[in-house]
């Protein structure tokens, strides 16, 4: 009798699992293969399964690798922050060919991150561009210190442009309150002010209008693992 027991909860965990793997890799893999929705559920069961430490790691086995050789068909694209802490294909507990990522520090969005995003919406079909940003974000917290602290030292003229772009995330915050608090304040409005921006490019304001594009927001947790999706 035990080892029916057994033998049974073991087809249970594993019709569990198959279920769930099936739901991981649902949306085809073909050009606009993915709605806005579609696109979003996926990411977030994957960051549900991630934050629980039961990711199923998609899209990893060699024939797969070599399926996609000769094109890809992501079903998102992800602005996100080059923070090592945020990996998006982590988080998110998805595969080789599932994401179209471009990360720089500080998800900033200047003319070769426009590019890219239009590249993927326009040639590559995604539907949906989230912009991912982080608590604790290393580059909201120097652009804290440049514009509101005023206690950052000299830096190279590379990361004062980079500054420059989040400016407006942390104008009018306030030097005098708890540094996390504000500086969770300007992540917030960082990921706001790069959704407003991407949204406003002539290209991709038009996939919008058309009903082809969303673009979306969400800030990820580095503690605990969970992305949160922004209004």
């Amino acid at each position: 009798m035990r080892s029916l027991l057994r033998c049974n909860r073991s087809v249970v965990v594993l019709v569990t699992g198959l279920a769930t793997l099936l739901l991981a890799v649902s949306c085809p893999a073909k050009p606009a293969g993915c709605s806005p929705d579609e696109a979003l559920a996926r990411l977030l069961d994957g960051n549900k399964r991630f934050v629980r430490g039961q990711s199923l790691h998609p899209h990893e086995s060699a024939d797969y690798r070599a399926s996609l050789a000769k094109e890809q068909h992501p079903f998102v694209t992800i602005l996100a922050c080059s923070d090592s802490r945020v990996t998006p294909a982590i988080i998110f507990d998805q595969g080789v060919g599932d994401l179209f990522v471009v990360r720089v520090a500080g998800n900033v969005v200047d003319e070769d991150v426009t590019g890219s995003i239009e590249y993927a919406v326009d040639h590559l079909g995604t539907q949906l561009v989230l912009v991912v940003g982080h608590e604790n974000c290393g580059a909201v917290s120097a652009a804290y210190h440049e514009f509101v602290a005023r206690d950052l030292g000299p830096e190279p003229d590379e990361i004062e442009s980079l500054l420059g772009r989040i400016a407006s995330s942390v104008a009018g915050l306030d030097a005098d309150a708890p540094i996390d608090e504000q500086i969770a304040i300007g992540v917030v409005r960082n990921v706001e002010n790069g959704v407003d921006r991407l949204s406003r490019v002539a290209d991709l304001r038009d996939a919008i209008e058309g009903g082809r594009l969303e673009i979306r927001g969400a800030v990820y947790d580095v503690a605990t693992g969970k992305v949160r999706l922004l209004p």
